[in-house]
């Protein structure tokens, strides 16, 4: 899709406006709280999660989750049907859910609400906001404000770790990180690798202190090795078995951010996250609003100069108790607020508010059109 120059510059306008607190408008937040069957809920509901473009947004937001809601519907008993994938049905829907794209108008028709959601790239979809129901952010709470700049119905609901990383995760906290290995765990896509780069300096200065290795886990290229100074560097492509490979050998993760408004102070604490589910005490980068709310809950590491970044991981790596300690609080952390069972709650809570707000004349599409 095609960015227009105007779009970009009323996102542009629009992000400092909020970053400096000029224009601050409300989002709507949903609760994560048990659902409980009692008869309150819509029946019949049909929903679609459109996803044109495979990618490992997709895969995060929606088909991670995907079943933990499908799962969530089964144990409330309800009648509806979820789905998700990259063709939009040509049965009636309740819900057309558009994960970072627009549908055309014979996609449209099929659906007796459509939103859209949404975790970045804001500026693709600016002048089209207007033309959905309502819009779901799931970055961080900065990138709902942008939103809500642009659209006067927007809903947070944070990204989430599948259950069987946190289960892997928990498998691996009964051993202590110091005895798992020796591995600097990095992860993340290709595009983001630079931010690590710069901290080549550091890291060639810390491993000149020690016996390391650093896995950067990204992007689909062969892999490769290099070596930075004393320490060497092996660039993986990403799969779930490498990540969780690579997880079992970590002592420590480091997630630093790249410069820019778009690419720190809207971002999600989602990476460092991930790697807390598997069981990997992480450092995260404290210009990241995200990042800093979800460290707030158990004390976790942050850096975000150089000399900082070396004094932390410098302090941590050898620090038996420490890792540990943080590793569990971490893993918890995730496990009891940030994981795809939360966020099917939400999802449930979300569509069935809607759906009372629209009044029963959208209930009713389930039940007058065969299905």
């Amino acid at each position: 899709m095609r960015i227009s120059a105007s779009n970009k510059l009323r996102v542009r306008v629009a992000l400092y406006a909020a970053f400096v607190g000029l224009a601050r408008r409300q989002f709507k937040h949903v609760s994560k709280d048990p659902l409980r069957s009692d008869g309150s809920l819509p029946k019949g509901l049909r929903v679609f999660f459109w996803t044109p473009g495979s990618g490992p947004g997709a895969n995060v937001i929606v088909h991670d989750m995907l079943p933990s809601l499908q799962r969530q519907i089964a144990e409330l008993s309800l009648d509806w049907h979820v789905s998700a994938g990259p063709e939009v049905p040509a049965q009636a829907l309740d819900w057309l859910v558009c994960f970072k794209a627009v549908p055309e108008a014979s996609q449209r028709s099929a659906a007796s609400r459509t939103l859209l959601l949404i975790c970045d790239r804001a500026e693709m979809f600016w002048d089209r906001l207007s033309s959905f129901h309502a819009v779901v952010g799931t970055s961080s709470r900065p990138f709902a404000q942008l939103l809500a700049m642009g659209h006067k119905d927007v809903i947070f609901i944070s990204e989430s770790e599948p259950t069987e990383y946190l289960d892997f995760g928990k498998r691996g906290l009964s051993v202590s990180p110091v005895e798992r290995g020796n591995v600097l765990l990095w992860h993340g896509g290709q595009y983001s690798q630079d931010a690590l780069v710069q901290l080549r300096p550091v890291l060639e200065r810390w491993a000149a202190l020690t016996d390391a290795r650093l896995h950067v886990i990204g992007g689909q290229a062969s892999p490769r090795e290099e070596h930075w100074g004393k320490l060497a560097v092996q660039f993986l492509p990403w799969s779930k078995k490498q990540l969780f490979c690579s997880a079992a050998m970590a002592r420590l993760g480091i997630i630093p951010a790249r410069k820019g408004l778009t690419r720190s102070w809207l971002k999600p604490a989602s990476r460092v996250r991930c790697l807390y589910a598997l069981g990997v005490p992480t450092v995260g980068d404290s210009r990241v609003p995200d990042v800093v709310d979800f460290m707030a809950g158990f004390d976790g590491p942050m850096a975000q100069q150089n000399e900082t970044w070396f004094a932390v991981i410098e302090k941590l790596w050898n620090d038996k108790a420490a890792l540990q300690q943080v590793a569990i609080a971490g893993h918890a952390a995730v496990a009891g607020e940030f994981s795809t069972e939360h966020t099917a709650r939400q999802w449930v809570r979300l569509l069935s508010q809607m759906c009372a707000k629209s009044g029963e004349s959208l209930c009713e599409v389930s039940r007058t059109d065969g299905r």
